[in-house]
């Protein structure tokens, strides 16, 4: 612990560092100050077009634009004037400063809100919504560009480029309140402002810090009255009371966001699975959370659970809304299904041939009833030939059989397995090729579409159709439909298969197909024989 002695001197060695290295003509810097921040037309100018590039940004979602704002807004000037008189006590630069600033986000609002309501682009992006929460690292950009700005300023090196990171924080924010007035939403506007507000107060001060470490002091300024600098005192108070309870919030939100991801990751895990999507929003005391969590089995409780755990760690009430979005391994799945018609087959066929051979010594007239039997049994799935002497095999399935397409392509998948011989050619009974159906408003084949195309051009190859025609359906919309139908042409051509035509079907031909497979229908493609239309 070191002794007052020991303080007294370290403080007399940091005072002569000081006077020896931070040496600089404080009454050039100070008159520079003044300038720059002193009200102009030229301020005006800048603050609008500044403005008015930052509001066209945002409303495109363009950072790129945003960027380019920044490079000529002048709201450096007053604001390092602000932070340099609340360090000098003097109130002459510290009132025409908050008059500069005053006219500055009043002519920024007024634009901001002009360009909102004559543009047709209304919908908030993710850059506006960006800035109507502040988080803790929007206070550090703030503080770090005051930081920078009254260094820049005071050493007199770099002053245009850190302009621009204190434009950073404070025009997009306020084109941001500007977008919320037109609009009509106190939540984005007060968000936005709340920002700006905790922005300003962070630079300004962090300049005042910055000159008062450089030597700064009221003997820089014309000497005050005892009311003036008291003012001055009041105002670097009342300048810190919001931004320590800003602080103070955004720290207290920081908390509450890494609980609620840290219990939503915890949550997952356990029933293994993860969160892809997370939203943390509030209403007044209350958390809304909305999840998207992708688990291997659907949890109706969970949600609950998760409310419950949160309610308890965060001390206020939580509506959690909670999409469970359940995978599964499709061609596992597949697999076993084969391997079960496969297995089921093998049964019957092995019951069989145990009875044959009950009665294999003597050639009765039982055993030939049993030999019937067996292949009355087969001859129901459908007549099996072998060919090639005995290298390969046809087995043409029956529709009693009650085996659909993809049954069918499974069951040939399966006997197919490894290098069994012989080879097992499966040709699936004559039907109606399935439906190929797709998502709401898309036009993307996913898993379960591409399977469906590979079993009807696996299909169309066993019964050597030659070609086909595809129609989609989309309850009338033509774009749409068409669209449809051209992802499963696209993938039938890739599978070997010749589409002779694409079509669209009309309202009616979707009405009556509606009427005839389902409401599914009309998300769906169809594929016909081109030689038969049907």
């Amino acid at each position: 612990m070191p002794t007052l002695p020991n303080l007294h001197v370290r403080w007399r060695w940091l005072r002569r560092w000081r006077a020896r290295h931070l040496n600089v003509d404080r009454h050039a810097v100070v008159d520079h100050v003044c300038e720059a921040g002193a009200m102009a037309p030229r301020y005006v100018f800048m603050t609008v077009m500044s403005c008015g590039i930052a509001t066209l940004g945002l409303l495109q979602g363009s950072a790129a634009v945003i960027i380019g704002a920044m490079l000529i807004s002048p709201l450096m000037g007053p604001i390092v004037s602000m932070g340099m008189s609340l360090a000098t006590f003097d109130f002459r630069a510290l009132r025409s400063a908050l008059k500069a600033i005053a006219i500055g986000v009043a002519v920024s609002l007024l634009t901001a809100t002009v360009i909102v309501l004559a543009s047709p682009l209304r919908e908030p992006t993710a850059e506006i919504l960006a800035r109507t929460e502040p988080t803790l690292f929007d206070l550090l950009v703030a503080v770090f560009s005051g930081l920078a700005g009254a260094y820049a300023t005071i050493t007199r090196k770099g002053e245009t480029i850190v302009g621009v990171a204190i434009a950073t924080a404070l025009m997009p924010p306020l084109a941001v309140v500007g977008f919320g007035v037109a609009v009509g939403s106190g939540t984005i506007a007060g968000g936005a402002a709340f920002l700006f507000m905790t922005n300003l107060l962070a630079i300004a001060l962090s300049v005042t810090i910055m000159a008062r470490w450089y030597g700064f002091g009221a003997t820089d300024s014309p000497k005050q009255t005892a009311w003036q600098a008291t003012l001055i005192v009041g105002t670097f108070v009342l300048l810190s009371i919001p931004l320590g309870l800003a602080l103070r919030n955004i720290a207290a939100r920081g908390v509450v966001d890494r609980t609620v991801r840290t219990t939503l990751d915890e949550a997952a895990r356990d029933v293994g699975g993860r969160i892809t999507t997370l939203r943390v929003d509030r209403d007044k005391r209350t958390l809304l959370i909305d999840a998207v969590m992708m688990t291997p089995a659907y949890r109706p409780q969970l949600a609950d659970q998760i409310e419950r755990t949160l309610e308890a760690a965060t001390g206020q009430p939580v509506v959690v809304e909670l999409r469970e979005v359940v995978t599964a391994d499709v061609d596992a799945q597949a697999r076993e299904q084969a391997s079960a018609s496969l297995a089921q087959l093998r049964d019957s066929v092995q019951r069989l041939q145990s009875a044959a051979r009950v009665d294999q010594e003597a050639r009765t007239a039982s055993e030939r009833a049993l030999d019937a039997l067996r292949e009355q049994a087969l001859g129901h799935f459908g007549r099996f030939e072998v060919l090639q002497g005995g290298g390969e095999a046809s087995w043409q399935l029956r529709p009693e059989a009650g085996l659909d397409l993809r049954a069918a392509h499974r069951l040939e998948t399966a006997l197919r397995d490894g290098n069994r011989r012989p080879q097992v050619r499966v040709v699936p009974a004559l039907q109606p090729l399935p439906l190929i159906g797709f998502g709401d408003d898309s036009a993307s084949l996913d898993a379960d579409a591409s399977a469906t195309v590979r079993d009807i051009a696996w299909a169309l190859e066993r019964w050597q159709l030659a070609s086909v025609e595809v129609t989609g359906y989309a309850g009338g919309d033509d774009a749409l439909a068409s669209a449809r139908a051209e992802a499963v042409a696209a993938a039938l051509r890739e599978a070997g298969v010749t589409v002779t035509a694409v079509d669209a079907a009309d309202r009616e031909q979707a009405r009556e197909m509606v009427a005839r497979e389902g409401r599914g229908a009309i998300r769906a493609a169809r594929v016909q024989a081109a030689s038969t239309g049907d």
